[in-house]
């Protein structure tokens, strides 16, 4: 059985192996969830869209994020689904809203990472303003060699057991998808996927508890909302291995047919 609270913030996660690109594997991030690596703490109001999920189960729980779409909508991964939590940068703190319904899409793979997005919609509509906001999304193609802001609540380093008590977020880079399968293999990024890695020579990205949370691009002045977290390779969040995302705007007809934004 499970119970659904949105705060904001999930993703999947892919493991790999050091000794040889080709012997990572995708890792969706599922109950343990991928974090922020080598991020900046966030500041009130800088993401208002940003959500955190908290995923209640028989075995215990897990969290992932997510963005607002609508005043009832929210945008996460498709393996994420539980109680939001939104306007707060303390993932403990905030709004809580319980949620009325969980749209996983019909295609999605737990095995490929294929498809993972799913939409929530909130029993009681949110109230916008202050640290509370929608994010509008993209509807062109994610392009290679784009800066992107990734934000979430999840684990700042492998060794990690616990999610990150404030908001932490990291810019990252996107590469080309062939770029991407040379570290898990042919054909493992598929088309509505989309791979990141850090600018410089630090290691950043996402880790477990980031699931589902907000790609940005043009965070400061035209924020606009172009990926979904995903997944990690096997190998570690601290890997250096490219992070993998669902690419939004291969799914703006699928959420606008299902949540009609």
């Amino acid at each position: 059985m499970f119970r659904l609270a949105v705060i904001c913030f999930c993703v999947s996660s892919i493991w790999a192996l050091p000794s040889s690109p080709r012997d990572s594997k995708l890792s969706p991030f599922k109950r343990t969830g991928p974090r922020i690596i080598n991020g900046d703490e966030a500041s009130e109001g800088q993401f208002p869209w940003q959500t955190g999920i908290y995923i209640t189960a028989d075995d215990g729980y897990f969290f992932c994020g997510g963005s607002i779409i609508s005043e009832e909508w929210i945008l996460t991964a498709g393996h994420c689904s539980a109680q939001v939590v939104t306007g707060t940068l303390d993932a403990n703190n905030g709004l809580f809203s319980n949620a009325s319904t969980f749209i996983l899409h019909e295609g999605y793979d737990d095995y490929t990472t294929a498809n993972d997005i799913g939409l929530i919609k909130l029993d009681t509509p949110l109230e916008l303003g202050g640290n509370t906001d929608i994010v509008n999304l993209a509807s062109d193609e994610l392009e290679a060699d784009v800066d992107i802001t990734v934000s979430g609540w999840g684990l700042t380093s492998d060794s990690g057991s616990t999610i990150s008590e404030s908001l932490n977020y990291v810019e990252l880079r996107t590469i080309t998808n062939d770029d991407c399968n040379q570290y898990y293999g042919p054909g493992a990024v598929l088309p509505e996927m989309v791979c990141a890695n850090s600018p410089t020579s630090e290691v950043r990205g996402t880790c477990n508890g980031d699931s589902g949370g907000p790609v940005i691009i043009n965070p400061d002045s035209n924020p606009i909302h172009v990926a979904i977290v995903s997944f990690v390779s096997n190998q570690g969040c601290e890997s250096g291995i490219p992070s993998g995302y669902t690419r939004t705007a291969y799914y703006r007809d699928w959420i606008k047919e299902n949540a009609g934004v």
